[in-house]
């Protein structure tokens, strides 16, 4: 299952440099809490101004992920990374003072449109919610990689190196270029036109509101297991296994495959995971079972999240929505989190959990809702040879 998810062996036009390429484009993800805090060191902006600041960045990234995939109609997808790969190193390499939020912005941008290679080829692949896994596993096992490699290689670099750093990576990685398709068709010619259907909406809507409330609960789980009394050796060691079980999950999804009853695969998931988040507020996160409990949530968090590319083509047929999944669970990420925060974070750090976790169970009530307007099934003709057709 996971050579599908690269593509078979013998195509023209392999899925893995997109994915690799869109993976570096969101390194920054797995940097954000090291390069905030060095800004906040280096007296750039304060504690309170930075979940702002990951907002602006993350929808920036999600902005930038939804104008590639409609520049890939007009320009080449080579000529569309390498402006991304631009804007990306202007936004890391040009000096920030008191452009803080201009200059991450850009970087987002930048970022966003190297992403959009990546979304676009999920959404041409004949499985998507394989390749969907295939490029979070890339992503959680880079972003952990760079974290782990400051951490012991380079522990007292400054924000410039950081950011010095993510326009090398992007960089080293641009040569994958040549092996991307100069051109990528995704849509079913049969139904390109016109706008996106009710029910590939509602699909886009479950993909923001799943993963943003995911986002929420994992970004505020640190000081909510530090406000639980735990000392920060036994935050630090749940937290990674709690990214341990997002690998597991991710690879999981990849053994799973198949985009056939993704509803249901993102239903359950969801279902674990608010049911994770509501048990760890009763019973609280000592011990072994809550250990296993943040294990859980990881685990189910990336099992789910694949499938929402399923979801939306079972929505979708045509595949007119396909392309913008990535880019409504980048904007789902940077909305959500921010503001449940901003809304609940005074009154409690519970309170906050328990938001995302009502906002994952919103998102599941939807998915009948997606799923019963879809067109009839003749009207949705979209077969994998015609996805092979257009990979030119």
């Amino acid at each position: 299952m996971l050579a599908s998810a690269v593509i078979d062996a013998k195509a023209r036009n392999p899925l893995l440099p997109a994915l690799i390429l869109g993976a570096g484009g969101l390194l920054v993800l797995g940097l954000q809490p090291l390069l905030y805090s060095l800004y906040v060191q280096e007296g750039l902006i304060g504690e309170e101004r930075l979940g702002t600041l990951a907002a602006v960045e993350i929808a920036a990234i999600a902005f930038g992920s939804m104008v590639g995939v409609a520049l890939f109609k007009h320009m080449t997808t080579r000529a569309v990374a390498l402006i991304g790969i631009a804007l990306l190193a202007a936004g890391n390499l040009l000096p920030y003072g008191g452009a803080l939020f201009i200059v991450r912005a850009v970087a987002g941008l930048g970022g966003g449109l190297i992403v959009a290679l990546a979304a676009a080829r999920i959404a041409q692949h004949h499985n998507v919610n394989a390749a969907s896994g295939l490029f979070l596993f890339l992503q959680a096992t880079s972003q952990y990689a760079i974290m782990q490699a400051f951490s012991f290689i380079a522990p007292t670099a400054n924000a410039t190196i950081v950011q010095m750093t993510l326009a090398a990576l992007i960089a080293v990685l641009s040569p994958l270029l040549l092996l991307v398709p100069r051109w990528i068709t995704v849509a079913d010619e049969a139904h390109s036109s016109g706008p996106l259907p009710f029910a590939g909406w509602t699909a886009l809507a479950i993909c923001g509101l799943f993963l943003g409330s995911a986002i929420g609960v994992w970004a505020y789980l640190g000081v909510w297991l530090e406000s639980a009394g735990l000392s920060d050796d036994v935050v630090a060691n749940r937290l990674t296994a709690s990214l341990a079980g997002q690998i597991v999950g991710a690879l999981c999804a990849i053994a799973i495959g198949t985009h056939r009853h993704s509803g249901l695969q993102v239903f359950l998931s969801g279902i674990v995971m608010v049911a994770v988040v509501a048990l760890l507020l009763c019973t609280g996160p000592a011990g072994l079972s809550g250990l296993a409990l943040l294990v859980g949530f990881g685990i189910a968090w990336m099992i789910g999240t694949p499938a929402l590319s399923g979801l939306v083509l079972e929505c979708d047929a045509g595949r007119r929505s396909l392309s913008y999944a990535a880019p409504a669970q980048l904007l789902g990420a940077a909305l959500i989190p921010s503001f449940v925060g901003e809304l609940l974070a005074p009154k409690g750090l519970e309170q906050v959990l328990a938001a995302c976790a009502a906002i994952v169970a919103l998102s599941l009530i939807l998915i009948p809702v997606a799923l019963a307007r879809r067109l009839p099934a003749r009207d949705q003709l979209f077969s994998a040879d015609t996805v092979t057709e257009n990979m030119k």
